[in-house]
């Protein structure tokens, strides 16, 4: 990987009236940890709870995992039951409400994390741009990602979410404000096609993540896989698709120049 971190490295072998935001709790509030973040009400009313989930991810060629990756689900509580919101959902959300998010995706992943019986090599941890992108955001963030990097042995990894469209000078200047806490940051793209992964040359992202689309025949993965591994690594070193399905689509990735994969 770039910076100095190698595959070796991190390889494991064993309308209506504008209401305004809710603030951010202070360490005075009552609770603490993830009860501090979750479940809210946004400004227009809805009461959302976070959950966040582990799911392993694999060094490419040899298939040894390199940690964890934190799975967030955000999700609206109904009298009558529960709805997932959609990534593009989430995304309309406020700045403050993104913030609250991330910092309740991180706080359960830790409670997770910390359950394992063995010390983690890395933990990729899901992080909004537009949560970055304040100085309010980067304070409150870098210091879970502190401690998120208490956890695990060789640090964690940022994967900077909804990077689609922000332009490449613009995101330069906001992640340099992170690496240092960072093993590696990481671009996440929802929209994982060439077009999209080229507008990004140029922001110094030191990797680059995506889903593989679900429900692919084996032709379809091929004829997606090629052209979308092959820009990406144009734009960056490292590139980790999650999805992939099975351990031989895992390898298709890897001969591809794929650096990590996620099976599930």
């Amino acid at each position: 990987m770039s910076c100095g971190v190698t595959q070796a490295a991190l390889a494991d072998p064993n309308p209506g009236v504008e209401c305004a935001a809710p603030p951010l709790p202070s360490d005075e509030d009552a609770g603490c940890g993830v009860d501090r973040w979750t479940p809210f009400t946004t400004a227009d009313g809805r009461k959302l709870r976070v959950s966040s989930t582990l799911d392993p991810v694999f060094e490419a060629k040899g298939f040894s995992r390199i940690g964890f990756r934190l799975i967030r689900r955000v999700i609206a509580q109904r009298y009558n039951g529960e709805d997932e919101l959609s990534a593009q959902h989430v995304a309309q959300l406020s700045t403050l409400e993104l913030l609250r998010i991330d910092l309740a995706t991180i706080a359960r992943g830790l409670g997770r994390l910390g359950a394992e019986t063995a010390q983690q090599p890395s933990l990729i941890v899901p992080i909004s741009y537009t949560s970055l992108s304040t100085m309010k955001g980067r304070t409150e963030l870098v210091d879970q990602l502190k401690a998120a990097g208490a956890l695990v042995k060789l640090g964690v990894i940022c994967e900077v979410l909804d990077v689609d469209g922000v332009p490449p000078g613009v995101l330069l200047s906001t992640i340099s404000l992170v690496k240092p806490f960072a093993l590696l940051v990481v671009g996440r793209l929802a929209d994982a096609n060439p077009k999209a992964i080229f507008r990004l040359e140029g922001a110094g992202l030191q990797a680059m993540s995506f889903e593989c689309p679900a429900g692919l025949s084996d032709a379809e993965f091929q004829a997606w896989a090629v052209p979308t591994v092959t820009a990406a690594k144009r734009v960056a070193r490292s590139v980790m698709v999650y999805g992939a399905g099975t351990p031989s689509r895992g390898g298709i990735l890897a001969a591809l120049g794929a650096t990590h994969v996620g099976v599930s």
